[in-house]
């Protein structure tokens, strides 16, 4: 029950960037608020980088699409979407996004995370 209502928490909350952290916020929504006190949550509540801000060095932004840009798979803002689709040279990308892709297998598409 509580990983359900924290994946709801994360899909309606407020994403926000609190001390250059990323983080979510009820934004004053009673039904978010219960829920942030049911997970025993602060408001606002910090969150993982990886996984929840664009993988982009130093953009803190959501994500709002996986694209294809340049050899490499990523995890975008709406902004940094924009340039991948409009083939602009690509800034630099977050070690991790380069570390998972490393595990990509080319022939599937899928990431190999069973490292031998």
């Amino acid at each position: 029950m509580k990983e359900a209502l924290e994946d709801m928490v994360y899909q309606f909350g407020y994403h926000v960037v609190v001390n250059n952290t990323p983080a979510i916020s009820t934004g004053g929504l009673s039904a978010l608020e219960s829920a942030f006190d049911a997970l025993g949550w602060d408001d606002p509540h910090l969150i993982d980088e990886k996984g929840n801000t664009c993988e982009v060095v130093g953009c803190m932004e959501s994500i709002v699409s996986g694209v294809k840009w340049g050899d490499i798979y990523l995890c975008l803002c709406h902004n940094h979407s924009m340039m991948a689709y409009d083939n602009q040279e690509r800034p630099p990308i977050k070690d991790y996004a380069i570390i998972r892709e490393q595990m990509r297998d080319k022939a599937t598409g899928f990431i190999n995370d069973n490292i031998d």
